[in-house]
């Protein structure tokens, strides 16, 4: 291992290294030797400047990914007892060799791009190309595969409007009935559902309601977006009048404040804005208890094979529900992925091979009873 990296010198990891603060990752320890000790200083004031910048440059879901991930490699290099910031690529590759045992591909590379980023922080230099690297991913990936390993469930329409219709009275039934709808209705992801502001609604009368979403996982910028909700013809599940109803309700002061916020007992609001995990919980516990209410509706759904089957509902249900519903209606790949704004049209065909399986497929023809 002494070939590889520098040992420890204490189990702290501090003797003679330089500890900097870079606020993504906490205090990491640059190891002595890797830094020219007369410009300690200079590179802790830089290290600083560009922990603020690299904080902005990712959203809160990716930032908290990539702590998570840097947590569980530096655990790792103390149990080898090696400096985590080594540099060093083959010890890389060796972390990845072990955490693929237990990690998709995918959560292999946000692993891979959260201790590059570490080192970059501190100003050292990590080749995420290295042969010893690229050469094991390859390899991963096709033992592995890439398909993600988990994937959420689709919100149909039809079981969108069960969950709709199970909310309580009140002011939580308001909220959530809003947050559902709008979450489905726009393809939102769960970060941006919670990142709306009263004032990024606007509606428009004889149409519906247009959303401004200021930042998003593919426009970390804040370059903005804007997306529009057709009102439905059935009030219960319109979009508009639900959200309209809620922001009667949240009374915001400001158009700055958070249009979905936070209850407390009694139905009271507080100024607190949701947290993208209460989207998810939402939707999962929605999910669970229209099922227990009814037996025979996930039956109907999925069929036999549908236990436990609600479990697998998230808050990104809402959003690849209307898009996998848009497929079925066959929708246009570029609609598509408008209302998404999905930069990828891979990506974005994802949505639509559900429905391409069955759209024309020879079997109907051969198998189906003609009447």
């Amino acid at each position: 291992m002494d070939s590889l990296t520098p040992p420890l010198q204490d189990p702290d990891g501090t003797a003679g290294g330089l500890v900097i603060a870079t606020g993504l990752f906490g205090e990491l320890v640059l190891p002595a030797g890797a830094f020219d000790p007369a410009r300690a200083d200079e590179i802790r004031a830089l290290a600083s400047q560009a922990a603020a910048y690299a904080t902005q440059a990712r959203g809160v879901g990716t930032l908290r990914a990539y702590r998570s991930a840097w947590r569980q490699y530096e655990a790792w290099c103390a149990r080898l007892g090696v400096a985590a910031l080594s540099g060093d690529p083959r010890l890389v590759a060796m972390y990845l060799t072990a955490a693929a045992e237990r990690l998709a591909v995918a959560t292999l590379q946000v692993h891979l791009a959260a201790v590059v980023t570490a080192h970059r922080l501190v100003g050292l230099s990590l080749d995420p190309g290295h042969p010893s690297i690229a050469f094991l991913l390859d390899g991963i990936r096709r033992r592995k595969g890439t398909r993600p390993a988990r994937q959420a469930t689709p919100l149909t329409p039809a079981l969108l409007a069960d969950l709709v219709r199970a909310q309580p009275d009140g002011p939580l039934g308001l909220r959530n009935r809003a947050l559902l709808l709008v979450g489905f209705g726009g393809a939102l992801r769960r970060s941006e559902i919670v990142a709306l502001n009263a004032g990024d609604v606007a509606f428009v009368d004889g149409k519906g309601v247009v959303l401004t979403i200021r930042r998003s996982k593919t426009d970390q910028i804040g370059a903005g977006d804007a997306v529009a909700i057709w009102a439905s013809d059935d009030e219960a599940l319109c979009a508009p009048t639900a959200l309209h109803r809620w922001m009667r309700h949240r009374a915001a002061g400001h158009g700055e404040e958070p249009l979905f916020v936070g209850l407390r007992a009694g139905g009271v609001l507080t100024d607190k804005r949701l947290s993208d995990k209460a989207v998810a919980r939402l939707v999962r516990d929605s999910a669970e208890a229209v099922g227990a209410g009814d037996q025979g509706l996930l039956e109907r759904t999925f069929g036999a094979l549908s236990g436990g089957v609600a479990r697998r509902y998230s808050g990104h249900s809402l959003r690849a529900g209307l898009a996998t519903a848009a497929a079925e209606a066959e929708a246009q790949l570029h609609d598509v992925m408008r209302q998404t704004r999905h930069k990828s049209v891979e990506v974005a065909r994802r949505y639509m091979r559900s429905a391409d399986l069955w759209r024309n497929n020879v079997t109907e023809k051969v198998m189906r009873t003609r009447r």
